[in-house]
C-alpha cells in the first residue's frame, strides 16, 4: 500500500502546494484506490501522476470548507469520460451536506454522470466500513465547522500457504488450496490435517489515522496511539504560531509533539502546511522532532510506501 499527496497546502493554493487531497493505492489489498478530500484542481494534479481516476472507488471528505471540496465536481465529471462502462459506482463519505453540495453543483453545471454515487453522510463517531478485509471509523474533530477524521484498520490476514509442504502430501495447486486457507482443518486421502500446519504466521493488519483540520484536544492522542501510519494536518510549523493555531482551529507543531509522545507510529506525514514557511523552517522542524517515528513534511506529488 502507498499514499500519494496531490495537495498539501492550507486554505489557498500556493506556487508549490495545491489545496488538500491525497490518494491511497490499495490495489493489492482491495483492488481499488481511496481519495481523501478533493481541493480545487485535484484532477489537474492527478494528470501529473500515474493515478487512474477510474480506480478511485471511495472518496472521504473531512468537511465542507472550499479548500477540501472545490475539486469534486470537476473530478467526478472527468471520471465519467474515462470510463469504458457504466458500472463503476463511487461511494462518497462526508458530513451532512455533502450530498446536497454535489447534487446541486452537478445540477447547475448541467453535468450528467455515467455512473452512480452512493452517499454516506456522517453525523457522529461511527464505524462506516466493516468488510472482511478492512474497517473504517469516523471521528468528530474540533474545527470551526463540522469536520471528521478517519481511521483505517486492516484486519489480520491468514499467512501464506506452504505449497512445497502441500506438494509433499500430493496436493497440487488449485481450488483446494483456497479451502485449506479458509478452513481450520481439511481432509485428504482419509487423513485430517490442521490448516495452520501449512500456513506461515498471520499477517498483522496496518492501522492508518487521518487527521484533517482540527485544533488540538486530548482525545486526538487516543485516536492515533495505535496507528502505524498517521497523516495529519500541521498548518503551523512554528511553535511561535501556537496562538494562531488555537484561534483558527488548526494544529501547531507543538501539538504534533504531544500526539507522538504516546504513539507507536512508524511513519507520520504532516500536511495542510501554511505557505508562510520555507524549506529552512521545514528542515528545522524535522531536526527538532524527537520521536521514534519517521516524520515527513509532505509535498505535492510525494509518494510513500508503507
Amino acid at each position: 500500500m502507498e499514499v500519494q499527496f496531490l495537495g498539501t497546502g492550507a486554505g489557498l493554493p500556493a506556487k508549490f502546494r495545491n489545496t488538500q487531497s491525497f490518494v491511497f493505492d490499495f490495489m493489492q489489498e482491495l483492488k481499488e484506490c481511496w481519495m481523501f478530500d478533493c481541493g480545487e484542481a485535484t484532477q489537474h494534479q492527478i494528470l501529473k501522476t500515474n493515478i487512474k481516476p477510474t480506480k478511485i472507488k471511495r472518496i472521504f471528505i473531512s468537511h465542507l470548507h472550499a479548500d477540501h471540496v472545490l475539486g469534486l465536481i470537476g473530478f467526478l465529471s472527468s471520471r465519467s469520460f474515462l470510463l469504458d462502462k457504466k458500472e463503476s459506482e463511487v461511494i462518497i463519505f462526508g458530513p451532512k451536506g455533502i450530498k446536497e453540495f454535489i447534487e446541486q453543483n452537478l445540477k447547475f453545471t448541467f453535468c450528467s454522470l455515467t455512473y452512480s454515487i452512493k452517499y454516506i453522510e456522517i453525523s457522529e463517531e461511527a464505524c462506516i466500513i466493516d468488510s472482511k478485509t478492512v474497517e473504517v471509523y469516523a471521528y468528530p474533530l474540533r474545527h470551526n465547522i463540522e469536520c471528521f477524521g478517519y481511521k483505517i484498520v486492516f484486519k489480520k490476514q491468514k499467512g501464506s500457504l506452504n505449497a512445497e509442504k502441500l506438494m509433499e502430501l500430493g496436493i497440487k495447486p488449485g481450488q483446494f488450496y483456497k479451502k485449506i486457507k479458509e478452513e481450520d482443518q481439511f481432509e485428504y486421502n482419509g487423513n485430517i490435517y490442521n490448516s495452520s500446519d501449512f500456513l506461515s504466521e498471520d499477517k498483522l493488519g496496518k492501522e492508518i489515522a487521518v487527521i484533517p483540520d482540527t485544533k488540538y484536544f486530548s482525545e486526538l492522542d487516543d485516536i492515533v496511539k495505535n496507528s502505524d501510519v498517521i497523516i495529519t494536518e500541521c498548518t503551523y510549523l512554528s511553535a511561535t504560531d501556537e496562538s494562531h493555531a488555537r484561534k483558527n482551529y488548526h494544529l501547531c507543531i507543538t501539538d504534533i509533539h504531544k500526539m507522538l509522545s504516546n504513539s507507536k507510529a512508524q511513519k507520520v506525514f504532516l500536511t495542510h502546511i501554511s505557505a508562510r514557511y520555507d524549506k529552512s523552517t521545514e528542515d528545522e522542524v524535522i531536526e527538532n522532532i524527537h520521536s521514534s517515528s519517521e516524520v515527513y513534511i509532505a509535498h505535492d506529488f510525494d509518494k510513500y510506501k508503507f
